[in-house]
């Protein structure tokens, strides 16, 4: 490597407690990042993360190359010129896309195994986990499975084609003209849009003539009834579990439930504008785009807007965690994540917490440290893929401190210059032409990366000259 590239990788070593966004790979159970023992960066153009566990995320910017290696090892992410490639293989299966190429295999040790080979729209084939293999040319001839139903052949599509789900079967010429559905389920045919019909288990049939103008069904099952439609008149449904009118549809509807479901309702006056539903937990208020409110009765959930997009305020609890947020627009977001960890229902434990005014900053902090960002081009606190291969690239100053060890650390323009202070601790750094570190009695400083500088504790010491020379250990004072 030349001697410049080794002191730039030497001179910029971030901050230990700087709290890097990064994907699910460096994320544990509970939503916190992982503790991230060591940044290392060089300009704008790569930087290493590496985490306590010993997890890792390599990064050469802008949007060449990004590696993520999970800290049991079993896991690894790629992306090269994202988003034209990426792959992760966890164990041994591997997913990757190349543009609109995907593929997936279970187990790349073994042959004949699960996977599949799509170049959307175009080529399929793939072998099912029941060990059958198929390949198609779309449009021309082919035989694809696993995608929506479980067989699906064509021959110059759409001149004819067949598929199979289940325990009933199709085939269509010219589609979707002419089909015939046949199966213990299900029995029906269309000549579309002129006539259609479906007879399921001899039990409910529907049917449409020169749709969309006019659909019905008639129900004889466990949910008995019949329902028509004069397309954009009028509607109704009638049936044992609710009754419906629809007026200029899909506008205007009423709707409420019946017998077991007696507490459901509907009202849109008109849709999408005004909107009332009840079910039996949960419950929707829309007078878009002024007001809108989704929640149910336990208070698990509560969704609402003011004068949409723009004010948003949200809570979700589930599995022990709950998130309160809050938005406006895409430029202002918060939110605060907290954990009940005795499963009294009361979220007492602090996880996480974010706030950010884009594109100015992003602040995020949990329990034992803080990491802000000047500026931050992201749109989310876990934006991914985007933050990682280019949009980090734009942060110009970052500010990170532990309460644990007591340390605050500031970083300017990628590392160019750092200064951190706390117990027992001090850096200054001005690259490439001062270092200085001092962590626990161990200190050490160099000029120009190397090109005279020194290292040690009081008692033992070595000096260092020309990037490569260094001399033997000398005990005394520094």
């Amino acid at each position: 490597m030349p001697i410049a590239l080794c002191m730039l990788f030497a001179g910029c070593a971030s901050p230990p407690i700087g709290r890097t966004r990064d994907a699910q790979l460096l994320y544990d159970a509970d939503q916190s990042r992982r503790n991230i023992v060591s940044v290392e960066k060089a300009g704008p153009f790569y930087e290493q993360v590496v985490t306590a566990g010993g997890g890792k995320r390599t990064s050469y910017r802008p949007l060449f190359y990004t590696k993520i290696e999970s800290e049991d090892e079993n896991a690894v992410q790629k992306e090269i010129l994202w988003p034209v490639y990426s792959s992760t293989q966890r164990d041994d299966s591997l997913t990757w896309r190349f543009l609109l190429w995907f593929g997936y295999d279970k187990d790349i040790t073994q042959t004949g195994d699960y996977s599949r080979t799509w170049l959307f729209p175009l080529w399929f084939s793939g072998t099912t986990k029941e060990g059958e293999r198929y390949a198609a040319l779309f449009p021309l001839y082919g035989t694809v499975r696993d995608i929506y139903v479980d067989r699906f052949h064509f021959v110059l599509f759409p001149i004819w084609m067949e598929s199979a789900r289940g325990t009933h079967s199709s085939w269509s010429v010219l589609w979707p003209i002419i089909s015939k559905t046949s199966g213990e389920k299900m029995n029906g045919f269309r000549v579309f849009p002129f006539y259609g019909e479906m007879d399921y288990q001899n039990t409910d049939k529907t049917r449409f003539v020169l749709w969309p103008f006019w659909t019905s069904g008639k129900y004889t099952g466990r949910n008995p009834g019949d329902s028509w439609m004069l397309f954009p008149v009028v509607g109704r449904v009638n049936r044992a579990s609710e009754s419906s009118w629809l007026i200029i549809p899909p506008f205007f509807n009423v709707s409420h439930g019946r017998g077991k479901l007696d507490y459901y309702r509907k009202i849109n006056c008109p849709w999408p504008f005004v909107q009332i539903h009840d079910g039996k937990n949960s419950h929707k208020r829309y007078f878009w785009p002024i007001y809108t409110h989704r929640y149910d009765d336990a208070g698990d959930f509560s969704n609402r807007t003011i004068l949409w997009p723009f004010f948003n305020f949200r809570t979700a609890n589930r599995a022990a965690f709950s998130e309160k947020s809050r938005s406006l627009f895409f430029f202002y977001a918060d939110s605060d994540v907290k954990r009940d960890l005795d499963g009294d229902g009361v979220y007492e434990t602090h996880i996480e917490a974010y706030n950010r005014f884009w594109p100015l900053y992003s602040y995020q902090t949990d329990p034992d440290n803080k990491y802000y960002r000047f500026p931050d081009l992201n749109f989310s606190k876990r934006t991914g893929p985007a933050d990682r291969n280019f949009l980090g690239m734009f942060t110009l100053y970052t500010l990170g401190s532990s309460e644990e060890n007591k340390r605050v650390d500031h970083e300017l323009l990628w590392g160019f210059f750092r200064r951190g202070y706390g117990e027992n601790y001090s850096r200054l750094s001005l690259w490439p032409f001062y270092n200085y570190d001092s962590d626990a009695g161990d200190r050490k400083w160099s000029i120009l990366g190397g090109l005279l500088g020194r290292e040690g504790d009081s008692e033992n010491s070595r000096w260092r000259w020309l990037w490569f020379f260094g001399g033997k250990n000398r005990e005394g004072g520094t």
